[in-house]
Protein backbone atom coordinates (compact mmCIF):
# COMPACT_ATOMS: atom_id res chain seq x y z
CA UNK A 1 0.00 0.00 0.00
CA UNK A 2 2.59 2.39 0.76
CA UNK A 3 4.65 2.10 -2.81
CA UNK A 4 0.45 3.00 -4.86
CA UNK A 5 0.72 5.49 -2.15
CA UNK A 6 4.28 7.01 -3.55
CA UNK A 7 3.12 6.52 -7.14
CA UNK A 8 0.19 8.25 -6.35
CA UNK A 9 2.06 11.10 -4.82
CA UNK A 10 4.28 11.24 -7.65
CA UNK A 11 1.29 12.34 -10.43
CA UNK A 12 0.30 14.84 -7.84
CA UNK A 13 3.66 16.17 -8.44
CA UNK A 14 3.95 19.19 -10.83
CA UNK A 15 7.32 18.79 -11.83
CA UNK A 16 7.63 15.34 -11.70
CA UNK A 17 5.07 14.83 -14.04
CA UNK A 18 6.35 17.09 -15.95
CA UNK A 19 9.97 15.24 -16.22
CA UNK A 20 8.02 12.36 -17.43
CA UNK A 21 6.56 13.99 -20.12
CA UNK A 22 9.81 16.05 -21.09
CA UNK A 23 11.62 12.46 -21.03
CA UNK A 24 8.70 11.39 -23.76
CA UNK A 25 9.45 14.58 -25.79
CA UNK A 26 13.08 13.63 -25.81
CA UNK A 27 12.74 10.29 -26.99
CA UNK A 28 10.25 11.10 -29.75
CA UNK A 29 13.05 12.04 -31.98
CA UNK A 30 15.42 9.62 -31.68
CA UNK A 31 14.42 6.27 -34.00
CA UNK A 32 12.85 8.65 -36.42
CA UNK A 33 16.71 8.84 -37.76
CA UNK A 34 17.71 5.47 -37.14
CA UNK A 35 15.47 2.07 -37.01
CA UNK A 36 12.30 3.32 -38.17
CA UNK A 37 14.28 5.70 -41.03
CA UNK A 38 16.19 2.29 -42.27
CA UNK A 39 12.77 0.51 -42.26
CA UNK A 40 11.62 3.31 -44.77
CA UNK A 41 14.49 3.51 -46.72
CA UNK A 42 13.99 -0.44 -47.19
CA UNK A 43 10.53 -0.40 -48.49
CA UNK A 44 11.52 2.20 -50.60
CA UNK A 45 13.97 0.37 -52.56
CA UNK A 46 17.43 2.02 -51.39
CA UNK A 47 20.27 0.71 -51.23
CA UNK A 48 21.57 -1.37 -48.23
CA UNK A 49 24.57 0.34 -48.83
CA UNK A 50 22.96 4.09 -48.70
CA UNK A 51 20.77 2.90 -45.49
CA UNK A 52 24.07 2.23 -43.62
CA UNK A 53 25.61 5.14 -44.13
CA UNK A 54 22.83 7.26 -42.54
CA UNK A 55 23.34 5.49 -39.46
CA UNK A 56 26.25 8.59 -39.26
CA UNK A 57 23.92 11.07 -38.56
CA UNK A 58 23.68 9.49 -34.97
CA UNK A 59 27.12 11.37 -34.65
CA UNK A 60 25.41 14.66 -33.07
CA UNK A 61 24.79 12.42 -29.88
CA UNK A 62 28.12 11.81 -29.12
CA UNK A 63 29.81 15.25 -30.19
CA UNK A 64 27.18 16.92 -28.02
CA UNK A 65 29.41 17.49 -25.47
CA UNK A 66 31.50 20.31 -27.84
CA UNK A 67 28.47 22.49 -28.04
CA UNK A 68 26.97 22.10 -24.44
CA UNK A 69 29.14 25.01 -22.88
CA UNK A 70 27.01 27.21 -25.14
CA UNK A 71 24.29 26.31 -23.44
CA UNK A 72 25.81 26.72 -20.29
CA UNK A 73 27.14 30.58 -21.59
CA UNK A 74 23.95 32.07 -23.48
CA UNK A 75 20.58 32.25 -22.25
CA UNK A 76 17.79 33.03 -24.40
CA UNK A 77 15.78 36.11 -22.76
CA UNK A 78 12.80 33.81 -21.73
CA UNK A 79 11.68 31.16 -19.48
CA UNK A 80 15.66 30.97 -18.27
CA UNK A 81 18.06 28.95 -18.80
CA UNK A 82 17.26 25.35 -19.73
CA UNK A 83 13.35 25.74 -20.71
CA UNK A 84 14.26 28.36 -22.75
CA UNK A 85 16.55 26.06 -24.87
CA UNK A 86 14.15 23.15 -24.74
CA UNK A 87 11.55 25.55 -26.24
CA UNK A 88 14.05 26.31 -29.05
CA UNK A 89 14.59 22.99 -30.31
CA UNK A 90 11.33 21.31 -29.87
CA UNK A 91 10.23 23.90 -32.34
CA UNK A 92 13.25 23.36 -34.78
CA UNK A 93 12.26 19.39 -33.89
CA UNK A 94 8.75 19.81 -35.26
CA UNK A 95 9.71 21.87 -38.69
CA UNK A 96 12.61 19.27 -39.52
CA UNK A 97 10.12 16.17 -38.38
CA UNK A 98 7.67 18.07 -40.82
CA UNK A 99 9.74 18.38 -43.14
CA UNK A 100 11.21 14.94 -43.66
CA UNK A 101 6.93 13.82 -43.90
CA UNK A 102 7.41 15.69 -46.85
CA UNK A 103 9.92 14.11 -48.62
CA UNK A 104 10.11 10.57 -50.09
CA UNK A 105 13.54 8.42 -49.74
CA UNK A 106 14.76 7.01 -53.56
CA UNK A 107 17.71 5.65 -54.39
CA UNK A 108 18.41 9.30 -56.56
CA UNK A 109 21.63 10.68 -54.70
CA UNK A 110 20.20 14.50 -54.84
CA UNK A 111 17.14 13.14 -53.04
CA UNK A 112 19.28 11.01 -50.33
CA UNK A 113 21.52 14.71 -49.86
CA UNK A 114 18.48 16.82 -48.97
CA UNK A 115 17.07 13.67 -47.05
CA UNK A 116 20.38 12.99 -45.52
CA UNK A 117 20.64 16.84 -44.57
CA UNK A 118 16.93 16.78 -43.10
CA UNK A 119 18.07 13.83 -40.76
CA UNK A 120 21.09 15.52 -39.89
CA UNK A 121 19.40 18.43 -38.36
CA UNK A 122 17.08 16.07 -36.59
CA UNK A 123 19.90 14.36 -35.03
CA UNK A 124 21.20 17.45 -34.19
CA UNK A 125 18.32 19.38 -32.66
CA UNK A 126 17.95 16.01 -30.64
CA UNK A 127 20.75 15.96 -29.08
CA UNK A 128 20.57 19.39 -27.96
CA UNK A 129 17.41 19.16 -26.71
CA UNK A 130 18.63 16.20 -24.44
CA UNK A 131 21.70 18.54 -23.16
CA UNK A 132 18.89 21.09 -22.08
CA UNK A 133 16.49 18.20 -20.86
CA UNK A 134 19.60 16.60 -18.92
CA UNK A 135 20.06 19.80 -17.27
CA UNK A 136 16.70 21.33 -16.29
CA UNK A 137 16.02 17.67 -14.62
CA UNK A 138 19.70 17.69 -12.40
CA UNK A 139 18.63 21.20 -11.12
CA UNK A 140 15.16 20.82 -10.77
CA UNK A 141 15.66 17.91 -8.73
CA UNK A 142 15.91 17.85 -5.03
CA UNK A 143 18.48 15.72 -3.78
CA UNK A 144 16.25 13.18 -2.07
CA UNK A 145 14.33 13.54 -5.31
CA UNK A 146 16.83 12.26 -7.62
CA UNK A 147 15.99 8.59 -8.02
CA UNK A 148 12.04 8.96 -8.57
CA UNK A 149 12.85 11.76 -11.20
CA UNK A 150 15.26 9.61 -13.03
CA UNK A 151 12.59 6.94 -13.05
CA UNK A 152 10.19 8.60 -14.82
CA UNK A 153 12.63 10.16 -16.78
CA UNK A 154 13.68 7.27 -18.33
CA UNK A 155 10.37 5.57 -18.60
CA UNK A 156 8.53 8.63 -20.51
CA UNK A 157 11.94 7.78 -22.72
CA UNK A 158 11.12 4.91 -23.52
CA UNK A 159 7.36 5.64 -24.03
CA UNK A 160 8.62 7.49 -27.12
CA UNK A 161 11.04 4.46 -27.85
CA UNK A 162 7.99 2.48 -28.25
CA UNK A 163 5.74 4.50 -30.14
CA UNK A 164 8.58 5.94 -32.60
CA UNK A 165 9.54 1.65 -33.31
CA UNK A 166 7.03 -0.91 -32.41
CA UNK A 167 3.59 1.13 -33.13
CA UNK A 168 5.44 3.34 -36.08
CA UNK A 169 5.88 -0.06 -37.43
CA UNK A 170 2.42 -1.87 -36.79
CA UNK A 171 0.59 1.63 -38.78
CA UNK A 172 3.39 1.43 -41.75
CA UNK A 173 1.01 -2.00 -42.82
CA UNK A 174 -1.73 0.75 -43.22
CA UNK A 175 -0.63 4.55 -43.53
CA UNK A 176 2.23 5.85 -45.49
CA UNK A 177 5.68 6.57 -43.61
CA UNK A 178 5.09 10.42 -44.91
CA UNK A 179 2.00 10.43 -42.57
CA UNK A 180 3.32 8.78 -40.14
CA UNK A 181 6.11 11.26 -39.73
CA UNK A 182 3.70 14.22 -40.21
CA UNK A 183 1.36 12.91 -37.31
CA UNK A 184 4.93 12.66 -34.95
CA UNK A 185 5.87 15.78 -35.87
CA UNK A 186 2.41 16.98 -34.59
CA UNK A 187 2.86 14.57 -31.37
CA UNK A 188 5.72 16.56 -31.05
CA UNK A 189 4.63 19.92 -31.18
CA UNK A 190 2.83 19.09 -27.55
CA UNK A 191 5.97 19.26 -26.10
CA UNK A 192 6.21 22.98 -25.68
CA UNK A 193 3.18 23.31 -24.36
CA UNK A 194 4.89 20.63 -21.68
CA UNK A 195 7.93 22.80 -21.39
CA UNK A 196 6.34 26.30 -20.70
CA UNK A 197 4.18 24.50 -18.72
CA UNK A 198 7.14 22.67 -16.47
CA UNK A 199 8.29 24.65 -13.33
CA UNK A 200 11.18 26.79 -13.20
CA UNK A 201 14.39 25.67 -11.58
CA UNK A 202 14.78 27.51 -8.64
CA UNK A 203 18.17 27.35 -8.52
CA UNK A 204 19.80 28.46 -11.83
CA UNK A 205 16.93 30.33 -13.23
CA UNK A 206 17.32 33.82 -11.51
CA UNK A 207 21.30 33.41 -12.43
CA UNK A 208 20.77 36.81 -14.62
CA UNK A 209 23.88 39.10 -13.18
CA UNK A 210 27.32 39.50 -13.84
CA UNK A 211 29.73 37.39 -11.83
CA UNK A 212 33.12 38.20 -11.28
CA UNK A 213 36.02 36.40 -12.74
CA UNK A 214 35.85 32.92 -12.63
CA UNK A 215 37.16 30.34 -9.80
CA UNK A 216 36.48 27.72 -8.38
CA UNK A 217 34.51 29.35 -5.28
CA UNK A 218 31.05 27.11 -5.48
CA UNK A 219 29.48 30.24 -4.40
CA UNK A 220 30.04 31.76 -8.09
CA UNK A 221 28.24 30.69 -11.21
CA UNK A 222 29.18 31.30 -14.91
CA UNK A 223 26.71 34.30 -16.19
CA UNK A 224 24.58 34.00 -19.33
CA UNK A 225 25.46 36.81 -21.72
CA UNK A 226 23.74 37.33 -25.03
CA UNK A 227 26.57 39.28 -25.97
CA UNK A 228 29.78 37.52 -27.92
CA UNK A 229 33.21 39.13 -27.45
CA UNK A 230 35.86 38.98 -30.34
CA UNK A 231 37.57 36.60 -28.21
CA UNK A 232 33.85 34.76 -27.54
CA UNK A 233 33.63 34.98 -31.30
CA UNK A 234 36.75 33.32 -32.51
CA UNK A 235 36.05 30.70 -29.99
CA UNK A 236 32.61 29.93 -31.27
CA UNK A 237 33.91 29.73 -35.21
CA UNK A 238 36.86 27.32 -33.87
CA UNK A 239 34.05 24.77 -32.04
CA UNK A 240 31.48 24.71 -35.23
CA UNK A 241 34.91 24.02 -37.86
CA UNK A 242 35.95 21.18 -35.35
CA UNK A 243 31.89 19.97 -35.46
CA UNK A 244 30.89 20.86 -39.02
CA UNK A 245 34.59 19.54 -40.16
CA UNK A 246 34.45 16.35 -38.31
CA UNK A 247 30.78 15.48 -39.22
CA UNK A 248 31.23 16.72 -43.21
CA UNK A 249 34.25 14.61 -43.66
CA UNK A 250 32.75 11.21 -42.12
CA UNK A 251 29.16 12.09 -43.80
CA UNK A 252 31.26 12.77 -47.43
CA UNK A 253 33.69 9.80 -46.80
CA UNK A 254 37.12 12.12 -46.96
CA UNK A 255 37.38 11.26 -43.42
CA UNK A 256 37.48 7.50 -42.69
CA UNK A 257 35.64 6.18 -38.69
CA UNK A 258 38.88 5.28 -37.27
CA UNK A 259 40.31 8.72 -37.87
CA UNK A 260 37.61 10.34 -36.76
CA UNK A 261 37.16 8.11 -33.56
CA UNK A 262 40.48 8.98 -33.33
CA UNK A 263 40.03 12.69 -33.47
CA UNK A 264 36.93 12.43 -30.94
CA UNK A 265 39.43 10.96 -28.51
CA UNK A 266 41.70 13.53 -28.93
CA UNK A 267 38.94 16.22 -28.44
CA UNK A 268 38.15 14.62 -25.28
CA UNK A 269 41.71 14.23 -24.09
CA UNK A 270 42.60 17.42 -24.83
CA UNK A 271 39.68 19.18 -23.01
CA UNK A 272 40.35 16.57 -19.97
CA UNK A 273 43.51 17.93 -20.24
CA UNK A 274 43.44 21.21 -20.52
CA UNK A 275 41.08 21.49 -17.25
CA UNK A 276 43.46 19.59 -15.08
CA UNK A 277 46.82 20.84 -16.30
CA UNK A 278 46.29 24.50 -17.31
CA UNK A 279 46.67 26.99 -14.87
CA UNK A 280 43.87 29.22 -13.47
CA UNK A 281 45.85 32.64 -14.22
CA UNK A 282 46.46 31.34 -17.97
CA UNK A 283 42.39 31.91 -18.06
CA UNK A 284 42.24 35.68 -17.12
CA UNK A 285 45.56 36.59 -18.62
CA UNK A 286 44.24 39.91 -20.19
CA UNK A 287 41.49 40.44 -18.23
CA UNK A 288 40.23 42.70 -15.85
CA UNK A 289 38.83 41.43 -12.17
CA UNK A 290 35.43 42.32 -12.77
CA UNK A 291 35.40 40.76 -16.51
CA UNK A 292 32.62 38.31 -16.63
CA UNK A 293 33.67 34.66 -17.79
CA UNK A 294 34.52 33.72 -21.71
CA UNK A 295 33.13 31.13 -23.24
CA UNK A 296 36.56 29.55 -23.06
CA UNK A 297 36.00 29.36 -18.94
CA UNK A 298 32.73 28.05 -19.88
CA UNK A 299 34.69 25.28 -21.78
CA UNK A 300 37.27 24.28 -18.83
CA UNK A 301 35.78 25.33 -15.87
CA UNK A 302 33.08 22.38 -15.61
CA UNK A 303 36.07 20.31 -15.34
CA UNK A 304 37.84 21.87 -13.12
CA UNK A 305 34.88 21.84 -10.81
CA UNK A 306 34.35 18.37 -11.04
CA UNK A 307 38.40 16.89 -10.38
CA UNK A 308 38.42 20.12 -7.83
CA UNK A 309 35.74 18.20 -5.84
CA UNK A 310 36.68 14.30 -6.71
CA UNK A 311 40.53 14.98 -7.44
CA UNK A 312 42.15 13.51 -10.16
CA UNK A 313 42.31 10.08 -9.49
CA UNK A 314 39.13 9.41 -8.40
CA UNK A 315 37.84 12.03 -10.90
CA UNK A 316 39.45 9.96 -13.93
CA UNK A 317 38.63 7.11 -12.49
CA UNK A 318 34.57 7.96 -12.51
CA UNK A 319 35.31 8.89 -16.33
CA UNK A 320 36.67 5.95 -17.36
CA UNK A 321 33.75 3.84 -15.25
CA UNK A 322 30.95 5.61 -16.88
CA UNK A 323 32.85 4.73 -20.45
CA UNK A 324 32.90 1.30 -19.56
CA UNK A 325 29.99 0.42 -16.87
CA UNK A 326 27.34 -0.28 -19.63
CA UNK A 327 30.12 -2.05 -22.95
CA UNK A 328 28.86 -5.09 -21.98
CA UNK A 329 25.32 -4.86 -22.55
CA UNK A 330 26.00 -2.82 -25.56
CA UNK A 331 27.95 -4.94 -27.11
CA UNK A 332 24.67 -7.76 -27.14
CA UNK A 333 22.57 -4.54 -27.95
CA UNK A 334 24.38 -3.96 -31.61
CA UNK A 335 24.67 -7.31 -32.62
CA UNK A 336 21.12 -8.99 -30.97
CA UNK A 337 18.45 -8.51 -33.73
CA UNK A 338 21.34 -9.49 -36.70
CA UNK A 339 21.88 -12.76 -34.17
CA UNK A 340 18.34 -13.39 -34.22
CA UNK A 341 17.91 -13.23 -37.76
CA UNK A 342 20.97 -15.28 -38.33
CA UNK A 343 19.41 -18.00 -35.86
CA UNK A 344 16.35 -17.67 -38.48
CA UNK A 345 13.70 -15.32 -36.31
CA UNK A 346 11.81 -13.18 -38.50
CA UNK A 347 11.61 -9.72 -38.10
CA UNK A 348 7.72 -10.23 -37.50
CA UNK A 349 8.62 -11.91 -34.86
CA UNK A 350 11.76 -10.14 -33.55
CA UNK A 351 9.69 -6.57 -33.97
CA UNK A 352 6.48 -8.29 -31.99
CA UNK A 353 8.93 -9.66 -28.67
CA UNK A 354 11.16 -7.15 -28.94
CA UNK A 355 8.42 -4.22 -29.46
CA UNK A 356 6.25 -5.47 -27.27
CA UNK A 357 7.08 -7.72 -24.42
CA UNK A 358 10.32 -6.09 -24.70
CA UNK A 359 8.81 -2.61 -23.55
CA UNK A 360 6.85 -3.53 -21.21
CA UNK A 361 10.17 -5.51 -19.85
CA UNK A 362 11.70 -2.06 -19.67
CA UNK A 363 8.77 -0.61 -18.47
CA UNK A 364 8.96 -2.68 -15.03
CA UNK A 365 12.41 -2.88 -15.14
CA UNK A 366 12.40 1.19 -14.65
CA UNK A 367 9.23 1.18 -12.35
CA UNK A 368 11.47 -1.84 -9.95
CA UNK A 369 15.02 -0.30 -10.76
CA UNK A 370 13.00 3.31 -9.28
CA UNK A 371 11.92 2.11 -6.08
CA UNK A 372 14.69 -0.16 -5.50
CA UNK A 373 17.00 2.54 -5.59
CA UNK A 374 14.85 4.81 -3.18
CA UNK A 375 15.38 2.01 -0.84
CA UNK A 376 19.12 1.04 -1.50
CA UNK A 377 20.63 4.55 -2.69
CA UNK A 378 22.27 5.10 -5.82
CA UNK A 379 25.67 2.89 -5.18
CA UNK A 380 24.22 -0.39 -4.07
CA UNK A 381 22.15 0.03 -7.28
CA UNK A 382 24.70 0.21 -9.14
CA UNK A 383 26.55 -3.13 -7.60
CA UNK A 384 23.36 -5.03 -8.31
CA UNK A 385 22.11 -4.10 -11.24
CA UNK A 386 24.78 -3.86 -12.80
CA UNK A 387 25.46 -7.36 -11.61
CA UNK A 388 22.14 -8.78 -12.93
CA UNK A 389 23.09 -6.89 -16.15
CA UNK A 390 25.93 -8.74 -16.88
CA UNK A 391 24.09 -12.12 -15.46
CA UNK A 392 20.75 -11.49 -18.47
CA UNK A 393 23.41 -11.49 -21.10
CA UNK A 394 23.61 -15.42 -20.59
CA UNK A 395 20.58 -15.77 -22.28
CA UNK A 396 21.92 -14.96 -25.59
CA UNK A 397 24.24 -17.33 -25.05
CA UNK A 398 21.95 -19.94 -24.10
CA UNK A 399 20.08 -19.50 -27.38
CA UNK A 400 23.29 -19.61 -29.35
CA UNK A 401 24.03 -22.80 -28.27
CA UNK A 402 20.48 -24.54 -28.54
CA UNK A 403 19.72 -22.55 -31.70
CA UNK A 404 16.09 -21.22 -32.58
CA UNK A 405 13.98 -21.21 -30.00
CA UNK A 406 10.99 -19.29 -28.88
CA UNK A 407 10.43 -19.94 -25.37
CA UNK A 408 14.20 -18.79 -24.86
CA UNK A 409 13.89 -15.93 -27.16
CA UNK A 410 10.91 -14.64 -24.69
CA UNK A 411 13.20 -15.18 -21.71
CA UNK A 412 16.38 -13.49 -22.91
CA UNK A 413 14.64 -10.44 -24.52
CA UNK A 414 12.66 -10.30 -20.97
CA UNK A 415 15.41 -10.19 -18.81
CA UNK A 416 17.94 -8.68 -21.13
CA UNK A 417 15.22 -5.53 -21.17
CA UNK A 418 13.69 -5.85 -17.75
CA UNK A 419 17.99 -5.41 -16.58
CA UNK A 420 18.53 -2.59 -18.89
CA UNK A 421 15.66 -0.41 -17.50
CA UNK A 422 16.99 -1.02 -14.45
CA UNK A 423 20.59 -0.16 -14.72
CA UNK A 424 19.20 2.91 -17.28
CA UNK A 425 17.43 4.44 -14.30
CA UNK A 426 20.81 3.68 -11.62
CA UNK A 427 23.18 5.39 -14.13
CA UNK A 428 20.87 8.63 -15.05
CA UNK A 429 20.78 9.02 -11.40
CA UNK A 430 24.62 8.52 -10.84
CA UNK A 431 25.38 11.24 -13.63
CA UNK A 432 22.94 13.26 -11.86
CA UNK A 433 24.50 13.24 -8.27
CA UNK A 434 28.14 14.24 -10.08
CA UNK A 435 27.22 17.49 -11.38
CA UNK A 436 27.23 20.52 -9.61
CA UNK A 437 24.13 23.06 -10.58
CA UNK A 438 26.93 26.04 -11.82
CA UNK A 439 28.08 24.20 -14.15
CA UNK A 440 25.13 21.23 -15.20
CA UNK A 441 24.36 21.44 -18.55
CA UNK A 442 28.30 21.14 -19.65
CA UNK A 443 28.80 18.65 -17.36
CA UNK A 444 26.04 16.10 -18.06
CA UNK A 445 26.90 16.93 -21.83
CA UNK A 446 30.10 14.93 -21.20
CA UNK A 447 29.13 12.17 -18.97
CA UNK A 448 26.31 11.17 -21.75
CA UNK A 449 28.92 11.57 -24.52
CA UNK A 450 31.16 9.34 -22.42
CA UNK A 451 28.40 7.52 -22.39
CA UNK A 452 27.93 7.21 -25.65
CA UNK A 453 31.52 6.55 -26.70
CA UNK A 454 31.32 3.30 -25.21
CA UNK A 455 27.67 2.69 -26.64
CA UNK A 456 28.50 3.80 -30.18
CA UNK A 457 32.26 3.41 -30.34
CA UNK A 458 33.96 0.71 -28.56
CA UNK A 459 31.03 -1.82 -29.40
CA UNK A 460 31.57 -1.40 -33.13
CA UNK A 461 33.53 -3.51 -33.88
CA UNK A 462 31.67 -6.09 -32.46
CA UNK A 463 30.20 -7.66 -35.61
CA UNK A 464 33.99 -8.75 -36.32
CA UNK A 465 34.48 -10.04 -32.91
CA UNK A 466 31.17 -12.52 -33.47
CA UNK A 467 32.61 -13.23 -36.92
CA UNK A 468 36.04 -14.05 -35.50
CA UNK A 469 34.92 -16.28 -32.53
CA UNK A 470 31.02 -17.71 -33.31
CA UNK A 471 28.33 -16.74 -31.93
CA UNK A 472 28.60 -18.70 -28.50
CA UNK A 473 32.22 -17.32 -27.92
CA UNK A 474 31.18 -13.95 -28.19
CA UNK A 475 28.37 -13.66 -26.05
CA UNK A 476 30.94 -15.19 -23.40
CA UNK A 477 33.13 -12.59 -24.04
CA UNK A 478 30.89 -9.79 -23.49
CA UNK A 479 30.79 -10.86 -20.11
CA UNK A 480 33.73 -10.68 -20.09
CA UNK A 481 34.11 -7.09 -21.27
CA UNK A 482 31.34 -5.93 -18.30
CA UNK A 483 33.85 -7.09 -15.66
CA UNK A 484 36.25 -3.94 -15.51
CA UNK A 485 33.34 -1.59 -15.45
CA UNK A 486 32.27 -3.67 -12.17
CA UNK A 487 35.47 -3.73 -10.97
CA UNK A 488 35.29 0.14 -10.38
CA UNK A 489 32.54 0.17 -8.68
CA UNK A 490 34.43 0.11 -5.21
CA UNK A 491 36.59 2.82 -6.17
CA UNK A 492 33.99 5.20 -7.96
CA UNK A 493 30.32 4.13 -5.85
CA UNK A 494 31.94 2.54 -2.68
CA UNK A 495 28.59 -0.10 -1.34
CA UNK A 496 28.52 1.86 1.80
CA UNK A 497 27.71 5.10 0.50
CA UNK A 498 24.70 6.77 -0.80
CA UNK A 499 26.34 9.46 -3.05
CA UNK A 500 29.93 9.56 -4.86
CA UNK A 501 31.97 11.21 -2.09
CA UNK A 502 34.55 13.95 -3.37
CA UNK A 503 37.95 13.85 -2.38
CA UNK A 504 40.41 15.93 -1.46
CA UNK A 505 42.89 16.81 -4.23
Amino acid sequence: MSSIRSLLEVFQSRKLVALLLLGFFSGLPLFLTSRTLQLWMQDAKVDLGAITLFGLVGLPYSLKFVWSPLLDRFTPPFLGPHRSWLVLTQAGLVLAIGAMALQQPSQNSQVLQVLAITTLAIAFLSATQDIAGDAYRTDVLAPQELESGASLWVWGYRAALFITSSLALVLADYLPWNLIYGLIALLMALGLGVTFWAPRTQRTELRTEVSPAPSLNTDQTPSHRPFLSVRDGLFLILIGAIVVGLLGGVVAGSIPLYWFYCALTALLVVWIGAAVFVPEQWLTAGRSTDASPSLQDAVVLPLRDFFHRFGHLQGGLILVFIVLYKLGDSLVGITGNLFLREIGFTKTEIGTIQGGMGFLATTVGVVVGGVLMTRLGINRSLWIFGILQLLSNLGYYALAVTGKDYSLLVLAINIENFSAGMVTVATVAFLMSLCTHQFTTTQFALFSSLMAIGRDILSAPAGGWAQATGWPTFFLLTLVVALPGLFLLPVVAPWKQERPTPTEI
